[in-house]
C-alpha cells in the first residue's frame, strides 16, 4: 500500500517471549453452521492473540473483511454479495431484537470483535445503537469529539453522524491507525459489507471517538510502522492479487488471490511480499495487501545430550529474536555454540533469521592430561614436592657460598684431582709388571 509515506521505525518494540501456549481469535459463544464453514472463520481463527487487545480487536475486523450481509439466518456465512436484509453472524451473537435478527449491524460488528479480542468490557460493553454507546462512552469517561482535536489510536471507537441526524451518532467502526492527516479505518454495515475506508480527521462526518481501557500494553504507536515492511498476515484489499514466481510484475502468473484473503508474508523485498502458494515460494505485490497483524515463530533449542536445556522461545514477526544466553552443560565437554538446520553457527546475543527454528548444542570434548604408569601427572611437580624439608630457622638458599664452604669445597676438589692421578700411575704400574713376568717385552 504505497500511500503509506513518511520514515517510520520498523521495530519499534522489540518483543520476545518466553513460550506461553499460543492461542488463537474466537468467538466466545457458539457460532452457526454456516458461518464456521466460511472463509471468514478460517480467517478468525487463523490469528493468533498478541496480548495487545486493541490490535487484536483491529486484526479481528480485518479478518472479517469483504464480509456481506444476508436475507435470511442460512446466509450467515457472508457470502451472499447482493444481501441486504441485515442478517449477519454478528447480530447473531448479540441476539434477536423483536424477534428478528434483521437490524443495523455496524455496532454488533464492533462489539463482536472486541468480544473475540476478549475486551468486551473495555468500551461499556454491547451495543447496537451507536448513540446508546456514545452516551455510555461520555458517562465513563472515554469519549472524545472531534472538535476537541484529540487524535485517535489503533483499535479506538470512531462515530460518525449523517447530515441532517439528530441523533449522536448512526454510524461507528474502528480505528486502524492515523497518517498524514487521515484516519483509517474498518467498518461493518458499510454498504452492506465489512469494509476499508479513510476520512480526513477534520471531516465533519466524524463526530467523535471513544477510548476503550484495553488494559494491555501496546506492542507499537500504530500498525501502520509495520505496512510494506514488515511480515506478517496480510489481508488482500483489491478485487484480487496475481500471484507470481518471482518478485517482479513480470514473473511467470502462478494463480490470484481474491479479495479477503488472509495471507501469511514471510519476507518483503521492494514491495513483493514471499508467500507460500500450493507448496510453493511465491510472491504478491504489497500494493493489493495490507498488514493485519504480526504471526509467532518459535524458537526451539535441543541440548544434544547436555542439560540446563533453554527454554522453548516464541517471538512476533514484528520484532527482533536473539540467540538465548542460557549455556547448556555436558560432562567431559565445553559448549561451543548452537547450529540450526542447515549447519548455520549461533551464539549468545546473535540476531535470529525469521521463522520457526531448531537450534542444536554444539560440544568440544575436554582434553585429558596424560598420566604416567606411578599415577603422577607429567610436568612439573607440586610445589614444595621432591625437595627436602628446610630445617626449621635456616637461613635461605643462596648462590654465592660462604667463606668456609669455598675452603671446604676446594679440600675436596684437591683431593678427587691427587685420587685420580693416584690411581693412574698404579695401573701403569700393574701393566709394567705383567708385560715382564710372561715376557712379552
Amino acid at each position: 500500500m504505497k500511500r503509506l509515506l513518511g520514515t517510520v521505525c520498523l521495530f519499534a518494540c522489540l518483543l520476545a517471549l518466553t513460550i506461553t501456549p499460543l492461542a488463537a481469535l474466537t468467538p466466545t459463544y457458539t457460532v452457526t453452521g454456516a458461518y464456521r464453514s466460511s472463509h471468514y472463520h478460517k480467517n478468525l481463527t487463523a490469528i493468533t492473540k498478541t496480548g495487545d487487545k486493541a490490535l487484536d480487536t483491529v486484526a479481528a475486523a480485518l479478518s472479517q473483511l469483504g464480509y456481506n450481509e444476508g436475507n435470511s439466518t442460512a446466509q450467515f456465512n457472508g457470502t451472499n454479495k447482493t444481501g441486504n436484509k441485515n442478517y449477519t453472524e454478528y447480530n447473531r451473537f448479540i441476539g434477536t431484537i423483536g424477534g428478528s435478527y434483521s437490524y443495523a449491524w455496524c455496532a454488533a460488528f464492533v462489539s463482536w470483535c472486541l468480544d473475540v479480542a476478549e475486551a468486551g468490557e473495555a468500551a461499556g460493553g454491547r451495543f447496537t445503537s451507536c448513540t446508546l454507546w456514545v452516551e455510555k462512552l461520555q458517562a465513563l469517561g472515554l469519549y472524545s469529539t472531534r472538535a476537541s482535536g484529540y487524535v485517535p489510536k489503533a483499535g479506538d471507537l470512531i462515530f460518525f453522524r449523517s447530515a441532517g441526524t439528530a441523533r449522536a451518532s448512526d454510524h461507528v467502526g474502528l480505528v486502524r491507525f492515523v497518517q498524514n492527516g487521515r484516519v483509517f479505518t474498518v467498518e461493518g454495515n458499510a454498504s452492506n459489507k465489512v469494509g476499508l475506508h479513510d476520512y480526513a480527521l477534520k471531516d465533519t462526518y466524524i463526530v467523535g471517538y471513544g477510548r476503550p481501557q484495553y488494559q494491555t500494553a501496546s506492542l507499537s504507536t500504530s500498525p501502520a510502522e509495520w505496512e510494506d515492511r514488515a511480515s506478517g498476515l496480510y489481508i488482500i484489499t483489491y478485487d484480487f492479487v496475481n500471484v507470481r514466481d518471482k518478485a517482479a510484475a513480470t514473473g511467470k502468473k502462478q494463480g490470484t488471490l481474491p479479495h479477503g484473503t488472509l495471507v501469511e508474508v514471510k519476507s518483503i523485498s521492494d514491495g513483493w511480499g514471499e508467500i507460500t502458494y500450493k507448496d510453493k515460494t511465491a510472491y504478491i505485490s504489497l500494493d493489493y495487501a495490507d498488514f493485519a497483524t504480526p504471526v509467532f515463530y518459535r524458537v526451539n533449542y535441543v541440548a544434544n545430550g547436555g542439560e540446563n536445556t533453554p527454554p522453548v522461545s516464541s517471538y512476533l514477526s514484528v520484532s527482533t529474536a536473539t540467540v538465548t544466553a542460557v549455556v547448556p552443560t555436558l560432562a567431559g565437554h565445553v559448549f561451543s555454540h548452537w547450529q540450526d538446520e542447515a549447519g548455520a553457527a549461533f551464539t549468545a546475543g546473535d540476531v535470529l533469521p525469521q521463522g520457526d527454528l531448531t537450534l542444536t548444542a554444539v560440544f568440544t570434548p575436554v582434553k585429558e592430561e596424560a598420566v604416567p604408569e606411578d599415577g603422577a601427572p607429567e610436568g612439573d611437580l607440586p610445589e614444595g614436592e621432591g625437595i627436602p624439608p628446610t630445617a626449621p630457622d635456616a637461613p635461605p638458599p643462596s648462590n654465592t657460598p660462604s667463606p668456609d664452604t669455598e675452603n671446604t669445597l676446594s679440600s675436596t676438589r684437591a683431593a678427587a684431582e691427587a685420587g685420580t692421578v693416584s690411581g693412574v700411575l698404579a695401573a701403569v704400574a700393574g701393566l709394567w709388571w705383567a708385560i715382564r713376568k710372561f715376557r712379552l717385552l
